[in-house]
C-alpha cells in the first residue's frame, strides 16, 4: 500500500506516517508542501490514498484536490485533510471536494481506526471481498481465484494497450482493440464487483473519445490498485 503525506510541519508528518504503518502502509511518500506533492502526484507513481494538510504552502490542501479532481486521469485518486480546525469553511470546502473524510491532530489511536475504515471501504471498491462475491456468484473460493486471475490479466492487457495508444505511431487499429477489450473489461469488473477499475476504464474511454492524453495513466492506477488486492485472493 502506497500512501502520500503532505504537510509542512515535521512533526505532524512524522506522526502520520507512525499512524499508517500502524494501517499496514509500509510504503509512505511525504511532501513538505503542496508543489512538491503535485510533482509526486504528477509523476508515474500510484497512490492507495493521499493525507493532505490543509493549511500549508500553496498549494494547500483543498487546492491539491480541486487540482486531481480536474484532471480525468487522477480524479479517483483517495485523499484525505489533515486538519487542526473544525471551522465550518473546511468542512463546507471539503464536503465539495469529494474526500474520503478528515485527519483531525493531534493524531492518536482514533486516527488509526478513523483510516483503517476508510481504508477498508475503498478496498472493498476494488474488489468485492471474496466470501461475498462467492455467496453472490454461487461459486466455491477455488473458482472465484480463477475469476480474478483472469480478470487481473485482462486488465494487465488493456493497460498495455493504452500505454500503445500513447505512442505517437498509434492509429485507428490500436483505438479499436483498446475499446474492444475495454468493454470486455468493463463487464468483468461489474461481474467481480470493482467499481473503482470499472470508473478508471470509463475514464480511459471518455479521454480517448476527447482525443485527450491520460489513458494510459487511469489503466496503470486500475493495474496497481487490482494488483495489490489480488495479492490475497487465491
Amino acid at each position: 500500500m502506497r500512501i502520500l503525506v503532505a504537510d509542512d510541519d515535521l512533526v505532524s508528518r512524522l506522526a502520520m506516517e507512525d499512524v499508517l504503518r500502524q494501517c499496514g502502509a509500509p510504503d509512505i511518500a511525504t511532501a513538505e508542501d503542496g508543489a512538491s506533492a503535485w510533482r509526486l502526484l504528477t509523476c508515474e507513481q500510484c497512490f492507495d490514498l493521499l493525507c493532505l494538510d490543509v493549511r500549508m504552502p500553496p498549494p494547500d490542501g483543498l487546492e491539491l484536490v480541486t487540482r486531481l479532481r480536474a484532471a480525468p486521469a487522477l480524479k479517483r485518486v483517495p485523499a484525505m485533510l489533515i486538519t487542526s480546525t473544525g471551522d465550518r469553511n473546511t468542512v463546507l470546502g471539503a464536503t465539495r471536494a469529494d474526500l474520503q473524510g478528515f485527519i483531525v491532530k493531534p493524531v492518536g489511536p482514533d486516527t488509526v481506526i478513523r483510516i483503517l475504515r476508510v481504508l477498508a471501504q475503498l478496498d472493498a471498491g476494488i474488489l468485492e471481498p471474496a466470501e461475498a462475491a462467492t455467496a453472490r456468484l454461487r461459486v466455491d473460493a477455488g473458482r472465484h481465484a480463477r475469476y480474478v486471475a483472469a480478470f487481473r490479466q485482462q486488465i494487465q492487457t488493456l493497460a498495455g494497450l493504452a500505454q500503445e495508444l500513447a505512442t505517437p505511431t498509434a492509429g485507428s487499429q490500436a483505438k479499436t482493440a483498446f475499446v474492444q477489450k475495454a468493454d470486455t473489461c468493463r463487464t468483468a469488473a461489474l461481474t467481480l464487483g470493482s467499481p473503482r477499475v470499472e470508473q478508471l476504464i470509463s475514464d480511459a474511454l471518455g479521454l480517448l473519445a476527447e482525443g485527450r492524453p491520460g489513458a494510459e495513466r487511469a489503466m496503470a492506477q486500475a493495474v496497481y490498485w487490482l494488483n495489490r488486492m489480488t495479492r490475497r485472493v487465491g
